[in-house]
Order: C-alpha cells, then structure tokens, then sequence
C-alpha cells in the first residue's frame, strides 16, 4: 500500500479503570516525522495501538488512505507498531523475530536488519527476554526500521539506551528517512535530544489533544517571567503558570500561554523581563501537571 494520510475521526476508547482517549480528531501527513508526547497515563500508548489496528475504539473511525484500518489487511501490512515492550516476543530468537517480521513487511530490508544488529551488537541467536532492557530497545528499532513500513509508530524507542546507542538511533532513522522517506510517529520523554527529528507534534492531555501542529509552534506562545515579586504576585495563581521561583525579592514565573501582545508589554513596562521557555522545560513543566491531574485514576 502506497504512501498515504491516517485520520481519526472523533475516535474514543474507555478503560474500565479511567479514561484510555477521548473524541480524537487529527491527520497524520505522509512522509512526515510526527512526535507524540504527553504525561505518562495520557493516553499515547493507546492511541499507537489503535491507529495500528490492536485495539477497537468504542467509536470513531480511523482510516489509512481512506480505508478503515481495522480488518484491512492492506493497511495492517503498512503500518508497524514498535511497543515499549513486546511480551509476544519472549521466548524467541532475534532471528526468528525478524524472520516472521519479513514475512508481514511487504518492504522488509534484511540488509539493514543486520546492519544494525551489528551496529548495536545484538547476538540475533539470543530470546528477546535474554536481553537487557536497552537490547530490548534496540530489537524494536530494527524491527521497526528494517520493516520500511509507510507508516511506522515507535513507541518509547529508547527506553534504556546510553546517549551513544540513542545518537546513532536518531542519526540512522534520519539517514534512512533521508533514502526512503514515509511517516512516523515517535513517542518520548527526551524532548530535548529529538525535537530535531520531528517535523509537527502532538500533544495529548488526559487522552485528549491538546495541542497538533509544526513543532515551532508548541512554544511559541509559553514566556519565562522574571521581574519584582510586587509586580508579579498578582500572576501567581494565574491558570497559566506552569512552575513559579522566588529569587529574593524576585519571582520567575513559567507561563504555558503569554500571547497578548498588550498583556505583554504591560509587564515589560513594569520592568518585567520576558524569554523564550526551551521545548523540554515546557514539556516538563506540562507533563508534571498533567501527571499532578491525573492522579487518582488516569489513561493508559
């Protein structure tokens, strides 16, 4: 199945125990680099796996190409989903895993399976169970870029990974991106190391989106505010503050939302001094309220 755009239309699915997503509406472009982040429990692993067809929502439709993905074998056999842990995989080999993978991928490419192993040094006679947990990391990255699937999801990728071992899975996926380019969606907490791989981002809050758009924009509108703790109390129990420091007689608040241009210049009038917040602080600062909100029963 040749490249094509995935859509979620109004598409829910509830847990027993909490909320798994809500009424998700959004498009994946093709052969765009997509990343999905959120607190933990916010619902990004669900959404993965029922965009790749494992689970059913409650309602709403997802389509691939303008066809229903679920019981579209087509479809299934272009989308490849990387899950942080593939309990299914136990008690086989590397080599049997990726050998049952060649049969499912239409475009499997062995040649870069075993360029890869090498690169990771993975013993492809060893059971995925045997293997540390970064190993563990390392067989679904293969799978998941040796598979050439047109839509590949990788959830979590490098979970357990040195910062050398996670150099080289960015720089390989942007390498191999580069010659054969499709789409993917990438889930991580290191926002920091992969916002240079990521073309548009979603962000998912309390299994509802809350943000989708060109990665510049997530931030374009959160502001570091620092200035006389007289003129910025007033702000402190402002909804938008995501964090606050007290600095002697001055305040640094972290504000999610400073886009009125008037709001803004009355604060630098009062000799406020207003800076950019770096993508991960302000995802840190989102996910560790959103986690704070979650508590008591969450998404998975």
């Amino acid at each position: 199945m040749p490249e094509a755009e995935l859509e979620l239309n109004q598409v829910s699915k509830v847990f027993r125990g909490g909320q798994g997503v809500h009424d998700v509406s959004l498009t994946l472009e093709p052969q765009v680099i997509h990343g999905l982040i959120g607190a933990n429990g916010s619902g990004k692993s669900t959404l993965l796996s029922l965009i790749a067809g494992q689970r059913f929502p409650d309602s709403g439709q997802i389509t691939y190409g303008g066809a229903p993905v679920h019981e579209n074998a087509a479809a299934l056999s272009s989308i490849c989903l990387v899950k942080t842990y593939e309990r299914s995989w136990d008690s086989y080999t590397l080599k049997d895993i990726f050998n049952y993978a060649s049969f499912f991928y239409p475009n499997w490419d062995g040649e870069l399976a075993e360029k890869l192993m090498r690169k990771f040094q993975l013993d492809n006679k060893k059971n995925y169970q045997q293997l540390s947990r970064g190993g563990q990391s390392m067989a679904g990255i293969i799978k998941g870029l040796a598979s050439r699937a047109p839509l590949t999801l990788l959830d979590e990728p490098v979970i357990g990974l040195d910062a050398s071992m996670r150099e080289i899975f960015y720089r390989t996926l942007l390498e191999d991106y580069g010659k054969f380019p499709r789409t993917f969606v990438v889930t991580t907490h290191l926002i920091e190391e992969a916002e240079n791989l990521f073309e548009r981002m979603t962000y998912i809050k309390k299994g509802r989106i809350a943000f989708q758009g060109p990665v510049e924009d997530f931030a374009a509108n959160a502001a570091y505010a620092s200035g006389p703790a007289t003129v910025l109390e007033a702000l402190l129990k402002d909804v938008r503050v995501l964090h606050s420091e007290r600095l002697g007689g001055k305040l640094l608040l972290t504000l999610e939302d400073l886009s009125d241009p008037s709001e803004r210049k009355m604060l630098q009038d009062q000799g406020v001094e207003l800076s950019p917040v770096p993508l991960q602080k302000l995802f840190v600062y989102l996910t560790l309220r959103d986690a704070e909100n979650n508590q008591g029963g969450g998404n998975l």
